[in-house]
């Protein structure tokens, strides 16, 4: 398992701040928006997706509701 580690100092480090490098790419398709934020550390990469629905009239509640649901699912 690899560690992200940051180190908590009061000080700015530029030499920390130039190693990690994102970049982020939107795509529409079948009502959906998806963003892909792609992150540079070191030399090991990362994705983060999320997809939105577009289409659907979900309210903050269903959104709050699938949340808990995907963390339960992935904790089982």
């Amino acid at each position: 398992m690899d560690e992200i580690r940051i180190i908590k100092q009061p000080d700015y480090q530029p030499s920390v701040a130039a190693a990690i490098n994102r970049r982020t790419n939107f795509k529409i398709e079948n009502c959906q928006l998806i963003t892909q934020h792609q992150y540079t550390i070191g030399k090991k990469d990362y994705v983060v997706n999320s997809i939105f629905d577009l289409g659907n009239k979900h309210t903050v509640i269903d959104g709050v509701k699938r949340l808990i649901d995907n963390n339960f699912d992935s904790a089982a």
